[in-house]
């Protein structure tokens, strides 16, 4: 039975929690419908949960045998019940009553995950957008604590919240809700490669992420997701700007795409997820900067910082949220136009290869290098880069 992750909210530690967070924690929990008498803990037990009393009452007896009432909903309640192992205290439902267990091991991970609280600071101590060094340092700092915010656009916010606001939903469908936003794509990929599930491999695609957390916990984390990072005040030409780059971001992820299903060595899904995320540390840039007023209204700041900034800042995101190493590499390795893989194409190669036809799309050659002196191009088409090799790219990503 799933667990609204509502109900957990007004309880320690979920209340000073981000959502996100308790909608994970809600899928390791268990309901427990407890009548008179039964017990709920056992005294000197080692058990590894923690209980949380949704209703009803329970008594408390400790290791000198003087009994308390519990009820819930009352302040007291709203603390798990004792955590202390080997179990100082016994507990027995009085009447009819409901509880939540959670694995302490699942709720300790998370409050290591989940974002420290956000303390204000001065204007006076926010540090220069166009120091490199500083904005840099500055930003691996918010990312330490979690505080990097990723912004989505309206457009595909829009279609997340309509998808997620139906009460059923196929991993299909939440796909592509989810394929079109590089922002909520790198948080889904963020909790599911969590140290939640640090026992199992790497996620590299959104279908397997919605599988991981299950298609309830992603649509829940999809839909808080959706407008709470959507930027509302920012300048036209910013907003043009972050447009301009999720549209990259979609063009490079459709073209990813196509030149795997050409080759025999990359998964399809994998590639689009990679060109989806391969300006992804553009979008904390974005963050950073709109939450100070004399860098949002100014649009050459940003794009400094983006030019100077993006492919670090990406590589950090991919390295701090677990994204495995192949999509690691191509953020590391996806701007090179002079990586080799060999004779094999791999990932990276893929990704050069996307992200050259998409420059190629917008101005044609000026800027690249000749077709001959990338290495991907000729991995990819194994050594029969032409003309029509290329067109079927550009073609056949249309979106």
């Amino acid at each position: 039975m799933n667990i609204k992750p509502g109900v957990l909210k007004p309880f320690m530690p979920f209340s000073e929690m981000p959502p996100e967070y308790v909608i994970v924690a809600a899928k390791f929990a268990d309901l427990m419908k407890a009548k008179d008498g039964d017990v709920i803990l056992e005294k000197n037990s080692e058990d590894t949960f923690d209980y949380f009393l949704i209703d009803g009452e329970l008594e408390l007896t400790d290791i000198y045998d003087q009994t308390s009432k519990l009820r819930a909903k009352t302040p007291h309640a709203l603390k798990p019940l004792p955590q202390l192992r080997p179990s100082a205290y016994g507990v027995v439902a009085t009447g009819p009553a409901t509880v939540i267990r959670i694995p302490q091991t699942v709720i300790s991970r998370v409050r290591a995950e989940a974002p420290e609280k956000e303390t204000d600071v001065n204007d006076e101590a926010l540090l220069d957008i166009t120091q490199t060094r500083e904005f840099f340092e500055e930003f691996k700092q918010e990312l330490h604590l979690h505080h990097v915010r990723l912004p989505s656009m309206k457009s595909s916010a829009s279609t997340a919240m309509r998808v997620t606001s139906k009460d059923e939903v196929t991993n299909a469908e939440l796909t592509e809700a989810v394929a079109g936003d590089p922002g909520i794509a790198a948080k889904l990929l963020k909790i599911s490669n969590s140290a939640l599930f640090s026992s199992e491999g790497p996620i590299r695609d959104i279908p397997e992420a919605i599988d991981r957390l299950g298609v309830f916990s992603a649509k829940e984390i999809t839909a808080c997701f959706a407008f709470r990072d959507v930027f509302k005040n920012m300048s036209p030409e910013l907003n043009a700007m972050l447009e301009e780059q999720v549209d990259a971001s979609r063009q490079v992820s459709a073209m990813a795409a196509v030149v795997a299903e050409m080759t025999d060595t990359v998964d399809p899904q994998a590639a689009a997820m990679a060109g989806l995320l391969h300006n992804v540390g553009v979008l904390p840039v974005f963050g950073y900067a709109t939450r100070n007023v004399a860098y949002a209204m100014n649009s050459r700041l940003v794009a400094r910082a983006i030019e100077r900034l993006s492919d670090q800042v990406g590589v950090l995101i991919a390295k701090k949220w677990r994204f495995g190493d192949e999509l690691i590499s191509t953020l590391e390795w996806g701007s090179n136009w002079t990586y080799d893989p060999g004779e094999k194409c791999d990932l990276v190669s893929v990704i050069v290869t996307a992200k050259y036809h998409y420059a190629l799309s917008k101005s044609g050659l000026k800027g690249l290098p000749k077709p001959k002196d990338v290495p991907s191009l000729a991995a990819v088409s194994q050594g029969n880069f032409n003309e029509e090799f290329s067109f079927k790219i550009l073609e056949g990503a249309k979106v």
